[in-house]
């Protein structure tokens, strides 16, 4: 697909030049785990978006709505794997997260 292509790409190009703790580079790894996700490609999803996940951690609080929405992508793509248990695991930190940045009734919230 062209927009996977372009999409690794762009990510190789910023791997070679940005520090793996930037936020532009952590985007363009989650813009293409999603990207993987919807064409069922999701080994490839799952470990762009745990690369993702473990580069972002490393420069915003544990609380920030990026990390949510990160563990939010990834279990989905674990839930369309069929990995439940792993899903849940992370439906449920995202919430945690969630709930510690927004009221109870923000649609974020509610959407876990």
């Amino acid at each position: 697909d062209k927009a996977i292509n372009i999409m690794q790409q762009c990510v190789g190009i910023q791997k070679q030049h940005l520090p793996t703790s930037r936020k532009e580079l952590c985007t363009s790894l989650n813009n293409l785990g999603l990207c993987y996700s919807k064409k069922g490609m999701l080994h490839e999803a799952i470990g762009t978006l745990e690369e993702c996940l473990a580069s972002i951690r490393t420069f915003l609080p544990p609380e920030h709505p990026d990390i949510g929405s990160t563990l939010w992508n990834l279990g989905m793509a674990y839930e369309e794997a069929k990995n439940v248990v792993k899903a849940t695991k992370l439906f449920r930190e995202c919430l945690s997260v969630r709930e510690k940045r927004l009221h109870a009734t923000h649609p974020d919230v509610i959407a876990v």
